[in-house]
């Protein structure tokens, strides 16, 4: 279970997430947008988590083949993770210089922008695929065996750590919006400066990190 919770917490900073904070700060109805993209991603993830952990328990890849299944799905996360790092380490040296935001940024923050429907749709069609990091959690969960119940509790409980960005300044906005705006104002000037570079640091941590477990228990 711990190893889980870290893993969410490597997940919290996907880019994707990171960039719906910015958007969503930049706007007017900030809390319109990050509380339907946060229940259409949550929707989305929490349903799709469900259906990967019971697929999995269905063949042997848990089971049977466990030990080798398990060393493998963590070297190709990991690799993936230093992948998207590498990727997005050099989106960040090229948008340093360039002045104008990138087309898909700017599809996305167009998207945000047109209300809570949008926001919604957004949430499920960014969240499709949420990173590369929840792959590994949901086969940890997986070779758990706990009952339903639990389980869903369990996949539950690793997407609200995953959505903490979202989550926690929308409480903010809603019981101390004086206070939130305040604090947003600054963290949103960071962010937009810093996103990409914390995002592919982590990234780059969590990759080697699996890719050392995957090796060590191949």
């Amino acid at each position: 279970m711990a190893e889980i919770f870290l893993i969410a917490v490597g997940a919290m900073f996907w880019p994707l997430l990171l960039l719906v904070d910015l958007i969503a700060f930049q706007a007017e109805r900030p809390v319109t947008i990050l509380a339907w993209f946060l229940a259409g991603g949550f929707v989305t993830t929490v349903g799709i988590g469900v259906a990967i952990v019971y697929a999995l328990r269905s063949t042997s890849l848990v089971t049977t083949d466990r030990h080798s299944f398990g060393a493998w799905a963590e070297i190709v996360v990991g690799a993936l993770c230093v992948l998207a790092a590498v990727v997005l380490w050099g989106r960040r040296d090229r948008a340093q210089t360039e002045t104008k935001p990138a087309e898909g940024s700017e599809r996305m923050r167009r998207l945000l922008s047109r209300g809570a429907p949008l926001s919604f749709v957004a949430g499920i069609v960014l969240n499709v695929f949420p990173g590369v990091l929840p792959f590994i959690a949901l086969k940890n969960i997986a070779e758990l065996e706990y009952s339903a119940a639990a389980t869903v509790a369990v996949i539950i409980g690793f997407y609200v750590v995953m959505f903490t960005f979202v989550e926690a300044p929308l409480l903010g906005y809603l019981f101390a919006p004086a206070r939130t705006e305040t604090a947003v104002t600054t963290f949103n000037v960071w962010l937009g400066r810093n996103w990409r570079a914390l995002a592919a640091s982590v990234l780059a941590l969590a990759g080697v990190v699996e890719i050392v477990r995957g090796v060590v228990g191949a």
